[in-house]
């Protein structure tokens, strides 16, 4: 994909990267302005030796110029390190945030996600952190450099313009060939990088690696198409290992080809001065190693880019799905009822392709509604979590829709065709329910200052909830994910839910034990859910159940029974058997 095509350069215009830009710019300008002066102050320092007066002038002013020069890279290196510092963040988090907002649901071939939790993050953070490579390896010390001898060249022209213009465009070709050299070294290393790989599948079972495996003598152990492998591994990482030598010799080699240059030209620039030699080796000598930084550094400039690339077509792809927006706050209805649909909807479980089987649900329908518990029961393998998921809009039903209806029975959003306006309604206590590393404040109310409903709200709750008085947990404490059991991560979002004011909650019940109180807390906070929403809860406890308005028995992916406790005791043989289950 094309660089251009894939817009990565649209996240340096970051918020407050205008000002970064605006130091960057002061701080090159003021670097140009200096190296403009420089050459008129050689050619002085070399005509003042007999006037002792004018010579340490000079020499003080020389003094004043290097010292300017050295305070401008410096502040120019603390900008670019903020400038870094924040691009990574943003883009970081913009990443993040696009993935976060993003659809994906499982199909036909059984892919869950095309881009899971884990590999999204671990991409993120490995392709920006390439933008961190181009300030620890001074890459943007190169564009200081290159305006500092740009204006150095400028004001050389001014004393001697043919010899000015013609080291201008010898070093100009230089570097234009040092950038070609470097993106075909570029070529060459990423075909060593990619024979590697190739490598390390042959020896994937080979336990040392791949020096002790080429070198080792193994029989017919090592397959010859492992050592097709090694060998066009060897003979490309030789192949690099020629380019980086040579293409790297030939940038040290520049200044002596320059002096021989200027000793070529010097018949034909009419330079009469020794002070203009003197400024003409100077010159040399300050940008040969800009040059020679270009050499060293394109490959970290284009590494930079590559990161940059990649994630620019990593974002154009996710946003070929659905997305459910982004809103500063969510509109709060007068729900009815949700009215569930599902016709089909099937996938792939995992496995061999060939073994792959498919799973089946299909003739879901029930009505729901505002104040109701409706429960979802059944064996393992039975679809509870799948229609879960169906409900929460994380799957599309082949066939089907969900629709919320508000008072008077009027459709508020249907899905999957109003995607963002019926997942903003929705809540999701899972069993892996996500808890920041920030205040309890902030993981209630996903904000970074709470507003003072949310503290009525938390005496409320803790009235409420026995627990969270046992547990003593203030607003301001920060929280620690880890150190949090499942339920209590399970119960904080359960608040967050209630505190949201979810019109619909749904919740994946703990399937492990939990302590006494700590289940009643659970118990409480689903009471407190229903009073102001629907709450719908795959239960794994007989007792979370025994007072629902509906439980849904499942077998196989269909509804094989529907009713109160007491009603499918009497008429359910599946739930007979749920029950059993439980009491095992």
């Amino acid at each position: 994909m094309s660089i251009l095509k894939n817009k990565w350069y649209k996240f340096f215009l970051y918020p407050g990267s205008t000002v970064h830009y605006i130091y960057m710019l002061i701080c090159l300008g003021l670097t140009s302005m200096l190296g403009l002066i420089i050459p008129k102050y050689l050619l002085q320092l070399n005509t003042t030796f007999d006037n002792t007066e004018l010579f340490y002038q000079t020499i003080f002013q020389f003094v004043l110029i290097y010292f300017g020069i050295y305070v401008i890279r410096i502040l120019y290196q603390l900008v670019i390190n903020f400038f870094i510092r924040d691009l990574m963040a943003f883009v970081r988090n913009e990443v993040y945030k696009i993935w976060l907002l993003h659809y994906e649901g499982k199909n036909e071939e059984g892919i869950d996600h095309d881009y899971p939790q884990g590999e999204v993050i671990a991409r993120i953070m490995s392709d920006s952190q390439a933008l961190r490579e181009l300030v620890t390896s001074g890459a943007f010390g190169i564009i200081i450099d290159l305006f500092y001898v740009f204006s150095f060249l400028v004001g050389f022209i001014q004393l001697n313009k043919f010899s000015g213009m013609f080291l201008a465009g010898v070093e100009i070709l230089v570097a234009m060939l040092l950038i070609w050299g470097g993106k075909y070294m570029r070529e060459v290393f990423h075909s060593v990088r990619k024979s590697k790989g190739l490598v390390s599948q042959a020896v994937s079972n080979v336990v040392g690696g791949v020096n002790q495996t080429y070198f080792t003598y193994h029989g017919n152990y090592g397959s010859k198409k492992g050592k097709v492998a090694f060998d066009d591994f060897l003979s490309k990482q030789l192949k690099a290992n020629n380019w980086d030598a040579t293409y790297y010799s030939m940038a040290e080699s520049l200044y002596p080809l320059f002096l021989a240059l200027v000793v070529f030209i010097f018949p034909y620039s009419q330079i009469t001065e020794a002070a203009i030699i003197l400024a003409l080796v100077e010159l040399i000598q300050r940008s040969i190693n800009p040059i020679k930084g270009i050499a060293g550094k394109i490959t970290n400039i284009q590494r930079a880019l590559t990161g940059l690339t990649r994630i620019g077509e990593f974002t154009d792809d996710l946003g070929k799905h659905q997305t459910t927006g982004e809103k500063v706050k969510i509109p709060q209805i007068s729900f009815l009822s949700l009215k569930v649909n599902i016709e089909s909807f099937h996938y792939a479980r995992f496995g061999e392709k060939e073994s792959r089987k498919i799973f089946y649900l299909r003739d879901i329908n029930f009505e729901a509604f505002r104040g109701e518990l409706i429960g979802i029961v059944g064996l393992s393998g039975c679809g509870k979590s799948t229609l879960l998921n169906l409900i929460s809009a994380n799957l599309t039903p082949q066939k089907g829709n969900l629709t919320i209806f508000t008072e008077n029975n009027r459709p508020y959003a249907s899905f999957p065709e109003d995607l963002a306006k019926y997942r903003e309604q929705v809540g999701i206590v899972s069993q892996d329910s996500h808890i920041f590393s920030e205040s309890l404040a902030f993981n209630i109310t996903l904000e970074k200052k709470p507003s003072d409903d949310f503290y009525i709200f938390w005496e409320w709750a803790r009235e409420k909830i026995h627990y969270l008085k046992v547990w003593n947990i203030r607003p301001t404490d920060q929280i620690n994910p880890m150190a949090l059991s499942p339920g209590q991560k399970q119960l904080l979002s359960a608040i967050r839910s209630c505190y949201l004011k979810k019109t619909i909650v749904l919740l994946d019940e703990i399937s492990s034990a939990l302590d006494s109180e700590l289940e009643l807390a659970l118990r409480e906070v689903i009471l407190l859910i229903q009073k102001q929403s629907l709450a719908i809860i795959v239960a794994h406890r007989l007792e979370t159940i025994m007072e629902a308005d509906t439980i849904l028995v499942l077998e196989d992916g269909r509804v094989v029974g529907q009713g109160r406790h007491k009603q499918l005791v009497e008429s359910s043989n599946e739930y007979k058997r749920f029950i059993d289950q439980l009491s095992r």
